[in-house]
């Protein structure tokens, strides 16, 4: 997949999407609008660190997705003011270098400004709520990652529901005119998911991967509530717990993750593809670590 000017190619390693929020609220703790910052530099100058310490591509997003019914102060805010968030740091990030930018949106109205004005592709963590969104999508012909939601965190087979739910949604957006080329998918965790609903997700993700044919998958784990529960810790300070739902999700088939620590996650990542799809060794072979023991048992 072409993401900007950059080529993705599944399967061959793990890719890393930076996150930086262009809001006051971010449940991750990592809002950039807060405590007096110049919010617009502050914002392009984080995706340049990003950039420098591996990563692939940048999450810009100017809307919190707290849910009202854990964060009572959560409140939506208009296209208008959403654009007005993440215009400028768009623009920011495409004048200083050519890393790929994502719109983290659930409003095709931002989705249609953000991808005219630079981004490279559209982030819809609502599973098109907006039924403009893959219109939109379609019509800028640009990458989209479509992440499952749904309205109550009720399950009797979360793995089986989240892969058929998605499913729906890629044919939702094939439909409307969006390649299937272009389409990654995203199994929501945190989204409409409790504790236990993310980690049979995060468990299953080989499996939701095979029910949606088999397309790239994103996971976005970072400092997620499930982290929380079993570390006992403030978003800021699940580190190791991210570190280790990276390496897991990628053994599970992960193509793309979605962290804040970027320079300790590309760390990570690098191992784990090591481990899980092989690498280059000083003959310069490409064996997996299991072959090259079991090879240097038997010489």
């Amino acid at each position: 997949m072409k993401i900007g000017k950059s080529d993705f190619e599944w399967g061959a390693r793990s890719y890393i999407m930076g996150i930086v929020n262009v809001t006051p609220d971010s449940f991750s703790g990592d809002g950039i609008m807060r405590n007096g910052l110049d919010w617009v530099s502050a914002s392009v100058d984080m995706a340049m660190r990003m950039a420098d310490e591996g990563a692939d591509i940048v999450d810009v997003g100017g809307e919190s997705t707290r849910p009202a019914s854990v964060y009572p102060d959560a409140r939506p805010v208009p296209a208008d003011e959403e654009i007005e968030r993440v215009l400028p740091v768009i623009s920011g990030i495409r004048e200083r270098c050519d890393l790929p930018v994502s719109i983290d949106t659930r409003k095709a109205a931002v989705a249609d400004v953000a991808l005219a004005e630079g981004a490279d592709m559209a982030n819809d963590v609502s599973m098109l709520s907006d039924p403009e969104m893959a219109g939109i999508v379609a019509k800028h012909r640009k990458p989209i990652v479509i992440s499952h939601i749904r309205d109550r965190a009720s399950y009797v087979d979360v793995v089986r529901e989240v892969g058929e739910e998605l499913a729906q949604a890629v044919s939702i957006a094939e439909q409307a005119g969006v390649d299937r080329s272009k389409i990654i998918v995203d199994p929501g965790i945190g989204f409409a998911k409790n504790a236990s609903h993310s980690l049979a997700a995060l468990r299953g993700l080989d499996a939701i991967k095979a029910r949606v044919g088999g397309l790239p998958v994103l996971v976005g784990a970072s400092r997620k509530s499930f982290i929380g529960a079993i570390l006992d810790a403030e978003p800021e300070d699940r580190v190791e717990g991210n570190a280790a739902s990276t390496a897991l999700a990628i053994s599970a088939g992960a193509d793309i993750v979605r962290v804040h620590e970027v320079w300790e996650m590309v760390r990570v990542a690098k191992v784990a593809d090591a481990i899980v799809r092989g690498w280059e060794f000083g003959d310069g072979s490409v064996r997996s670590e299991r072959v090259r023991l079991a090879v240097e048992r038997t010489t």
